[in-house]
């Protein structure tokens, strides 16, 4: 067991929340994705539970003195048992009892630590009560997009935000006061922020189940599907940041106008590509630009818009397609595909079929 790693975990309150079953929708999704994706850290999670549910209590600040007596009586516990069976006769018995030995160990240094953190870091101030009490109450502005459906928020700072179909966008009311702005997506967004200086200077980050991309001023557009995220600049700059709570440094990039960068969270790397930054923001305009795209990608972005699974025959699958479509009506964008293709679509069953 890799005991630093697991004092990290339980050193970070969204973890212990999570464990708990008590965590906000957003870190609970962040870390059931952090388990799915690495199966393997299951183990370390269930020792970060029995350590928990250890000193799941009412906590009072125990004296430092008496808890490192209690170290320095296991660790010569432990001395004890290795000079006292030393051959490899009894070898099973002394890795049988080292276990709970080593369990006990963690356990004290834990305690031990959160003591000193606790002597060290006394209750908040009066003050300090207030300004965070104030921060929770602030509002939280939340909106969502059926399937063909699209909107547009105009800020008051001259900013812009499209929220494309099938997304999800949170924000603080703070968004349109010229303060540090943080949103929250689900889906895909194309974001226009105003470059302010002096005083009215702001950042604005924009928040992935996957990482983050913090902003300054500069247009691009942001995806969430296929779980991943990916992000087109236009213009401006802006720095990407891989989510993975437990890296010693954080993975990022900073993209320039014409490049799309796409990330996972806990994978420590981020794929950056150069590209004709329309095919990816166009659909902003109700249109759907490509650009040599595969038939899959158009299968997908259909799907992603309209919430209708698409499927491709055989003899259409590697199709490459080149051109613009109007995208703001299913049935507009299944004629437009018909005459491009030269293919039967039909929709049926509740799916779409090219050329079946």
């Amino acid at each position: 067991m890799n005991n630093k790693r697991l004092e990290d975990l339980l050193a970070k309150e969204s973890f212990v929340l999570w464990l708990k079953g008590e965590s906000a929708p957003e870190e609970e999704e962040y870390w059931d994705a952090w388990l799915q994706e690495h199966p393997e850290r299951r183990v370390l999670v269930e020792e970060a539970r029995e350590i928990m549910l250890a000193f799941d209590r009412e906590y009072e600040a125990p004296d430092p003195k008496q808890e490192l007596e209690k170290l320095n009586t296991l660790i010569d516990r432990n001395q004890h048992v290795e000079l006292q069976f030393p051959d490899q006769h009894h070898a099973p018995f002394y890795r049988e009892m080292m276990g709970p030995v080593a369990a006990g160990i963690v356990i004290l240094i834990i305690a031990i630590g959160s003591i000193f953190a606790y002597q060290a870091y006394p209750l908040l101030s009066a003050e300090a009560m207030e300004q965070e009490e104030v921060a929770q109450k602030t509002p939280v502005k939340e909106y969502n997009t059926d399937f063909g459906e699209k909107l547009t928020f105009r800020l008051s700072d001259g900013s812009s935000i499209v929220l494309n179909a099938n997304s999800n966008l949170k924000f603080s009311s703070k968004i349109e006061k010229g303060l540090n702005t943080e949103v929250w997506l689900q889906g895909e967004a194309y974001f226009d922020i105003a470059h302010l200086e002096g005083d009215q200077q702001r950042t604005f980050t924009v928040h992935t189940a996957n990482g983050s991309i913090h902003v300054l001023g500069t247009r691009f557009a942001v995806n969430t599907f296929r779980e991943q995220t990916q992000t087109v600049l236009e213009e401006g700059k802006i720095r990407v940041q891989v989510k993975d709570e437990l890296a010693d440094q954080k993975t990022e990039y900073m993209l320039e106008p014409g490049e799309r960068a796409q990330f996972r969270a806990f994978d420590n790397k981020i794929a950056v590509q150069d590209v004709n930054t329309s095919v990816y923001t166009s659909w902003t305009e109700d249109k759907l630009i490509f650009e040599n795209t595969p038939m899959e990608d158009v299968a997908t972005r259909i799907e992603d818009t309209f919430g209708i699974e698409v499927v491709v025959d055989e003899a259409y699958a590697n199709e490459i397609l080149s051109g613009s479509i109007k995208s703001d009506n299913l049935d507009v964008l299944t004629e437009a595909l018909k005459k491009i293709l030269d293919a039967n679509i039909n929709n049926r069953d509740g799916n779409l079929h090219i050329g079946g």
